[in-house]
């Protein structure tokens, strides 16, 4: 499998990308997020953007589907080379019709022929365990998993999987953004959410010995943290509190970076770990409900 990456017309250019990086660089960013549509290791710039971020010592976070490049040992090698950490999106590890029916799209798309995602995809990880993505401490490599009412019965044991591979493991509900910005048919209930997440404290320290409290949005007792020690910049240049783009601060083609990390202080400042997009959509659907009820 080959893929191309559909290229915008406003995005931009490398020399402004790169440019980028020498300005993070010099605010004494330490990693950079390849996360949003499309994926990143089939950009024709993709080598450039690694190199530069290796020249500045900021590591690679890559966001990726994995099936395209990730099961070419050359390919993962030189990315482990680079210092980078991978990210796997994983809605299903074992079920295969979920999830190569989620890497094909909605109903409307139903023409488009049975994609053997999830082997390839397995393949990839197999390839980064045993090229030593998960030997490091910490970890440098980890799922992506949105969980739905539709995987929620793995989750405990994809959970256990991750831990005992020492695989990070960002356990997530659906982002109010983009193509998940309305209520989904399969989103996981709030509370439901809550419970999982106590659930899997559980595991860790019955299992494991860790010993922590949950701390929504991320199951394992993690905390989000790009909107208090980071900034969401969109490939067109836009730039945003996180990928919730609850806040936008502003634009790199009318401001300076170092403006724009300044206007974030407010948020950095009141930033508690949780996640404020899906706190207030589900207080949205929560009051939404509650106006139903009485009618």
């Amino acid at each position: 499998m080959e893929g191309r990456k559909r290229r915008l017309t406003n995005e931009l250019p490398l020399d402004r990308r790169l440019r980028l990086i020498d300005e993070l660089s010099e605010l004494g960013c330490r990693s950079i997020n390849f996360v949003g549509a499309g994926e990143p290791t089939i950009d024709p710039n993709f080598w450039s953007l690694i190199a530069r971020m290796s020249e500045r010592s900021i590591t690679p976070i890559v966001y990726t589907e994995a099936s395209l490049r990730l099961r070419d040992r050359l390919f993962a090698s030189r990315l482990f080379d680079s210092g980078a950490t991978v990210v796997v999106k994983v809605n299903s590890l074992w079920n295969a019709e979920y999830q190569n029916a989620v890497v094909r799209g909605p109903a409307s798309k139903a023409t488009l022929p049975t994609i053997n995602y999830t082997e390839a995809r397995n393949q990839a990880i197999e390839n980064l365990l045993e090229i030593g993505f998960a030997s490091d401490v910490p970890t440098r490599l980890a799922f992506d998993t949105i969980v739905t009412t539709r995987n929620v019965d793995e989750i405990e044991a994809l959970h256990r999987f991750a831990r005992r591979n020492n695989i990070f493991v960002l356990l997530v509900a659906y982002l109010p953004s983009g193509r998940s910005s309305e209520l989904q048919e399969d989103a996981l209930p709030y509370a439901r959410q809550e419970a999982l997440f106590a659930r899997l404290a559980e595991i860790d320290k019955a299992e494991f010995g860790m010993e922590h409290g949950t701390r929504y949005p991320y199951g394992g007792g993690v905390p989000c943290s790009i909107r208090g020690l980071g900034m969401y910049v969109k490939i067109t240049g836009e730039v945003f509190d996180c990928p919730g783009e609850s806040l936008r601060y502003g634009s790199l083609l009318e401001d300076s970076l170092a403006s724009l990390w300044e206007r974030a202080h407010e948020v950095r400042k009141g930033f508690d770990g949780m996640c404020l997009p899906r706190q207030l959509f589900w207080r949205n659907v929560a009051a939404q409900t509650d106006a139903a009820q009485r009618l």
